[in-house]
This record gives C-alpha cells, structure tokens and sequence, in this order.
C-alpha cells in the first residue's frame, strides 16, 4: 500500500478555508494562529505537488485542482468521521456483528419483529440470521460462535447456557384429502409404513449423505429442505407427514389439508428456546434481540 501523502488535519483546513472563504476565516473556525493554517496548506501543496489556492488580495479561491480535490478530501472526512462514531458506538457496547442461528420450523413473523428493532440507521451492528434445521441449529451456532440461537426441545446440560423459553410450538399430522390415507380411519403403523412420508431433512452436515429414518418409519420417504416445501408437496398429494400447525392452519380451515386418524395421536407439541451463552456478556445488539423477540410471544399469547 503507498504511503499516504496527506493527514486528515491538513483535509480539515482544506474543508475549512473552502467553507470560510479565507485563511483567517478557518483559522477562527479551527481555534489557531493564521501561520499554523498556512503552513497546513503550504506542506498540503508540497505533499500532492498540486496547487490549491489562488491568494487575491486578502481573499482566496480554489484552483480548478484544489475544487476537484476538495470534494474527494471531504469525502474522506466523512469516512473517517463515520469510522469515528462506528468506534464510539462499539465502546458504548454495540457489537460489530450480532449472528442468530434459528430453527426452520420456528414461525418467522417474532423473527422479523425483532429484526426490525435493527431498522434505525445509527445502529453500527450488522446482522446475520442462519435457518437451520434439528441437530442443524446447535452444530452452526457452536461453529460460528453464534450470539443466539431459537432452537426446539433442548437440554443444556452442564454447558453454562442461558435458555429463554418461547412460545409453544404445535405439530400436526396432515395429507391432502384426495390421499388414500385420509379417507381411513383407525390408521396403524403398518398403514403408514408403505405410504410416502414427508421429511424435511436434518441440515446437519452429518446427516448431508445419509438422513435420519422417518418420524413414522414409512420405508418411502420424500426429504426435503423447507417446511414450505414440504406444505406444498403435501398439498399435491404425493404424501404425509408433520407440518406446524402455524403453517397450515389455513389449509386445515378450508380443507387443502386434513388431519390423519391415527390413534397414537395426530398433534403434539414442541417448546422452543432462545439460548445465548451465560459464561460472557451480551452485546446491545444481541439483548435489543432478545427483548424484542421475547415481548414478541408474550404479545401472540
């Protein structure tokens, strides 16, 4: 990288006799003797090799060099004056990236509640959200060194972890009503094992060549990479499976989907965590997140 040959002083005194019209004016405006400002703009010329000034009795004006360069010096100062306020906001506690992981199955609306709790402009923290899906959801945020993670039944164990319990999350057992399945009652096991089984499959690297066996151990199984997905596949007919109630609540009001008889049970339910780790402090990113997606569920419930 070349050596710079000017300092953000010497641009400051640029801006300054530009906007005041004379060395004087921007020595006022800079709180200095008039020979500091002159030696900053006579040290400036020499730096560039480029004349700045044209001097017209006690008024200065900018050569054509000076006025192209000003506007590039000032554009500097404003890069450097956002980089300024940037650190001072990340010592007042903002984080230079706050990094989410959430389960897909998770509904999106709270998400983007609190995402946009991050629409002010002045917020110096990026954000990025990962959707992953079952053992998925761990295995990213212990990678990444995620700040949160919204993940479904979850034991801590011995790690020293935060869990914020969210609202519960109902699953529910569907096929379209054209399907063989939902014209019986009384289904068994044995009636789901030869039908085609819905999956969406665990996003997992481990799991990437060789998926986990179906929920209801149908030997024919569809695996595929969003519930979205999978509403629609079922929608068409091609098979069963769970899907969240969230979902497909319109499709069960209007008839698209229905519910499968089957005696072990068509619904049970799911109770997602916000976790974060207790052994470091949040940032003001990261705990804006959390109280916004927590205020969200106790708003829906």
């Amino acid at each position: 990288m070349a050596e710079l040959r000017h300092s953000l002083d010497q641009l400051r005194v640029l801006d300054a006799i530009a906007r005041t019209g004379s060395f004087s004016g921007a020595a006022a405006e800079l709180h200095r003797v008039p020979s500091a400002i002159s030696y900053a703009v006579r040290t400036l010329e020499e730096q560039l090799e480029v004349a700045l000034f044209e001097r017209l009795g006690n008024r200065t004006r900018l050569t054509p060099a000076g006025e192209a360069l000003l506007q590039r010096a000032r554009a500097v100062l404003a890069h450097a004056e956002a980089l300024d306020a940037a650190a001072r906001e990340l010592r007042d506690g903002w984080e230079p990236l706050l990094h989410v992981v959430v389960d897909g199955l998770f509904p999106w609306e709270p998400v983007a509640r609190a995402l946009s709790a991050f629409t002010d402009g002045d917020i110096p923290t990026r954000v990025r959200v990962d959707v992953e899906y079952q053992e998925g959801v761990p295995e990213r945020w212990q990678a990444d060194d995620a700040a949160l993670m919204v993940i479904l039944d979850f034991d801590p164990e011995d790690d020293p972890l935060t869990c914020h319990p969210l609202d519960p999350l109902e699953m529910v057992l569907v096929a379209s009503p054209g399907h063989p399945l939902a014209r019986r009652r009384g289904l068994s096991r044995d009636d789901l094992h030869d039908a085609f089984e819905l999956v969406v499959k665990d996003s997992s690297p481990r799991y990437s060549r060789d998926p986990k066996q179906a929920f209801m151990g149908s030997r024919h199984v569809v695996y595929l990479s969003d519930f979205h997905a999978k509403r629609l596949t079922a929608r068409a007919g091609v098979g069963f499976g769970w899907l969240p109630l969230h979902l497909v609540r319109a499709d069960l009001d209007d008839g698209t989907l229905v519910l499968l008889d089957v005696p072990d049970g068509n619904r049970w339910t799911y109770h997602p965590q916000l976790v974060h780790r207790s052994d470091r402090p949040l940032g003001r990113a990261a705990r804006r997140f959390v109280d916004a997606l927590l205020a969200g569920q106790h708003q829906s419930s």
